[in-house]
This record gives structure tokens, C-alpha cells and sequence, in this order.
């Protein structure tokens, strides 16, 4: 009876509010959420590629020490992951953000156990300018599939620095040096498994300036996951 009642709920708000596809503006039914299966189904996903994963694991080799790198979808310019991430990002569509991380847990579920979540902090203006952050979205969604807590007071951005859209992969790295720093004693993150997780990941420069911190840390392992990756 629970479930009839939720059926024609649903329904009826479809009807009267109607809900559209985040990327396509399709009309959802009422089993669709935030995205229809059209949509869903089309995206570049990187997962069932042996390929893919070990392109994404090998990023960081001879860079900073990292147990494993996830990423769902396959980011080029042009392609619908950038859709997904302007959605989020500049439309503020935090459920989808959500929805997408509740994804990339079931990508997770199957490998090792994590003790905390820890998303890319964004520096406190820009978190005031944008209003959110959207690593925090995507971490509170594999947080609600996983069960493992999400921890956002272990690291500070320090540097309000440019956005890394425009610059090489040299300066990008430069533009990252320094710019977090862990706001919490180090003790308490030994022999902690973190999965720190960003929206979407090009050279990795900024990954790489946080997992720094962390490999700072005796018997700290650091996992990293990201909406998408550039690989």
C-alpha cells in the first residue's frame, strides 16, 4: 500500500510539477531522477574498461603516494560530463551532485574500506561566492551509499587562487603549491584509509597538492575519487 501511495505521489507532482531532465530537458516519468535513462545511459562512463582504470591509477605514479583513483564518467571538452559539471557547478543543481556521487558509490562498494570522506575544500571566499561546495555535494552522496562519514574540518584551502581553466599544465601546478593545509593534529589521521574526493580531475594538480598533506602522515592511505577524469 506504502508503495502505491509513494507511485501516485510521485505521479501527481510529475503532473503538476513537472520535473525535466538536467541534460536533455525531457519530460522524467516517475522512476527517473534528475536525469532520464536516455541520458544516463549515454554517458562516457570509464567503468568495465580495465583500460581506463589503469590509465587512472598510473596518474599519479612517481607524483604523490595514492592507494586508488576512481572516476565515473570520461571528461572531454564538448562531451555531456562537461554538461553534468556545469549543471552542478554554475546552475547550482546540487541534487544532481548528489545523485551522481549515491552513483559512484556502487563503484566503490566492491573494493576496500574507507574510514572518512574528505572533499576538496574550496577557500571561504570562494565557497561565499559560489555558495556551495560542490566536492562537499558529490562527497555527501557516496557518504549516504557507502556509510562512512564525510569529514570537511580536516583540511583548509589557505590560497584563494585563480581558477585552473585556462592555464597550462605547468602553471597549474604552480598555481596549486601550497594552498592547504591540515587544520587538525596529525596523530588523528594515522592508519586512517581517506577517499578524498573532487567533481572532476585534468592534470590532477590540485588532487596532488592535497594528497600531499596526507603523505605527510605516518600510515595515512589516501584513495582518491572524482565525478570525472580527464584521461
Amino acid at each position: 500500500m506504502g508503495d502505491r501511495i509513494g507511485f501516485y505521489t510521485r505521479s501527481f507532482f510529475n503532473v503538476f510539477y513537472p520535473n525535466y531532465c538536467n541534460l536533455c530537458d525531457a519530460s522524467l516519468n516517475s522512476q527517473e531522477n534528475h536525469v532520464c535513462l536516455n541520458c544516463l545511459y549515454d554517458l562516457p562512463y570509464l567503468n568495465g574498461n580495465n583500460l581506463n582504470m589503469d590509465k587512472l591509477n598510473r596518474l599519479f605514479w612517481g607524483r604523490v603516494q595514492v592507494e586508488h583513483v576512481y572516476s565515473l564518467l570520461d571528461y572531454q571538452k564538448g562531451n555531456q560530463s562537461q554538461q553534468v559539471l556545469h549543471q552542478l557547478k554554475y546552475k547550482k543543481k546540487r541534487k544532481l551532485g548528489y545523485f551522481f556521487g549515491r552513483i559512484l558509490a556502487n563503484e566503490l562498494m566492491q573494493n576496500e574500506r574507507f574510514d572518512k570522506i574528505v572533499p576538496v575544500p574550496l577557500h571561504p571566499k570562494k565557497l561565499k561566492e559560489r555558495g556551495f561546495n560542490q566536492s562537499s555535494v558529490i562527497a555527501k552522496g557516496i557518504s549516504d551509499g557507502l556509510n562512512v562519514p564525510v569529514d570537511e574540518n580536516i583540511m583548509d584551502r589557505i590560497v584563494y587562487n585563480p581558477s585552473q581553466t585556462k592555464f597550462s599544465k605547468y602553471d597549474r601546478w604552480n598555481n596549486v603549491r601550497k594552498i592547504f593545509e591540515l587544520k587538525t593534529p596529525k596523530s588523528t589521521l594515522e592508519g586512517v584509509h581517506i577517499l578524498l574526493v573532487d567533481d572532476v580531475m585534468t592534470t590532477g594538480a590540485t588532487l596532488e597538492a592535497c594528497v600531499q598533506e596526507f603523505n605527510r602522515i605516518e600510515n595515512c592511505t589516501v584513495s582518491i575519487a572524482t565525478l570525472a577524469a580527464r584521461i
